[in-house]
């Protein structure tokens, strides 16, 4: 089960203090950060699977929402968010009303603020953290690392001596790059596993995304997006990859890794129709994706990483409407001419 680690927050220390001081949640990416905290904290607290797949599913569905904010707020028009069912919608309409959420206040006082920073190990997953911290009181990373040096974690079931080396050693490379590398520290080996991933037989379209791909000069991980029909076959090659030191987290379509070089690698596997629209989305910027996304809905459409199409009317939506009525109604809207994507003219973004 694939959690969404915002890794570059849990190593920087920052995650709550992030999410704790705002106001109030102004984005649905902050809502859907939100609800993955809250998934990894069931986590923790070894809730029911699918409960915590739920959150997860939610968090998805919210990411690739395409209406206004304004619909987060209202519960009746959230259950017909496919993935969102009634408890989950009144807790997302709550923290886009108040910016807080109850819920989500009672699960991080059960827990140290700082313990979930440790999903940024590789290796570590939501049961060894667990009986770290049970046993032997680790909440921090500095924790982690005190009860590593005294040998305290080979002592647990489980972990051994082994285990204990490649906590140390992950630790030791966190410390060392701090999350921050230069572009051309990391160019070839990016290229290298990009041309890697591409020759892959399953592979049908690769690329790398984010700040890389915006040849940033400090870049703090690698996005890799590939379309491929068979998901599966991809993510065991890029995990199994020479590159690879460590696997942080596992998914159906997300994987994030740690590389030998120190660096967070994620990759998304997508299908051939999804690829522009992820390339396009995990490319960025953030402020990019935003002012792409509000004129795309200024317009009468959707834009997310996935597609680009009508936006939902959520008021009718679940009773009895199509994509056929939503045609009809752009018709309607263009004086007969049904718009398609070709006809969004979206000017050149260098």
């Amino acid at each position: 089960m694939l959690r969404r680690a915002h890794t570059n927050h849990f190593a920087e220390g920052k995650f709550y203090a992030e999410i704790a001081v705002l106001p109030i949640m102004t984005t649905k990416e902050q809502i859907a950060e939100a609800l993955e905290e809250i998934a990894t904290l069931l986590e923790l607290k070894e809730e029911n699977p699918f409960k915590i797949r739920a959150y997860q599913n939610a968090a998805r569905s919210i990411e690739a929402f395409g209406a206004s904010f304004s619909d987060l707020q209202n519960q009746e028009a959230l259950e017909k968010i496919p993935g969102i069912g009634k408890a989950i919608a009144a807790k997302i309409s709550e923290l886009a009303t108040t910016g807080g959420l109850k819920f989500l206040e009672e699960l991080r006082a059960e827990f140290p603020s700082a313990i979930l920073e440790l999903f940024s190990i590789p290796g570590l997953g939501s049961k060894k953290i667990k009986a770290l911290y049970e046993q032997l009181k680790v909440s921090s990373i500095a924790d982690l690392q005190a009860a590593c040096e005294s040998g305290r974690v080979a002592e647990l079931p489980g972990f051994g001596e082994t285990t204990q080396t490649k906590i140390c050693n992950a630790i030791a490379n966190r410390a060392k790059h701090a999350g921050s590398f230069q572009f051309g520290e990391i160019a070839a080996e990016a290229e290298q596993l990009r041309s890697d991933l591409a020759a892959h037989n399953n592979a049908l379209q690769v690329s790398v995304a984010g700040s890389f791909r915006r040849r940033k000069e400090i870049v703090r991980d690698l996005d890799f997006i590939v379309a491929s029909k068979s998901p599966d076959t991809i993510t065991e090659f890029f995990c199994g990859h020479p590159f690879v030191e460590g696997l942080i987290a596992r998914g159906p379509t997300k994987t994030s890794v740690r590389l030998k070089s120190g660096i967070q690698c994620d990759l998304r596997v997508v299908t051939n129709a999804e690829y522009p629209f992820a390339l396009n989305y995990f490319t960025g910027s953030k402020e990019h994706n935003i002012v792409m996304r509000n004129r795309a809905l200024n317009r009468g459409w959707t834009l997310n990483e996935y597609r680009l199409g009508p936006a939902p009317n959520l008021e009718t939506k679940g009773r009895g409407d199509s994509p056929q009525s939503s045609v009809k109604s752009n018709k309607k809207a263009t004086g007969g001419r049904s718009r398609s994507i070709a006809s969004v003219k979206i000017p050149i973004i260098r």
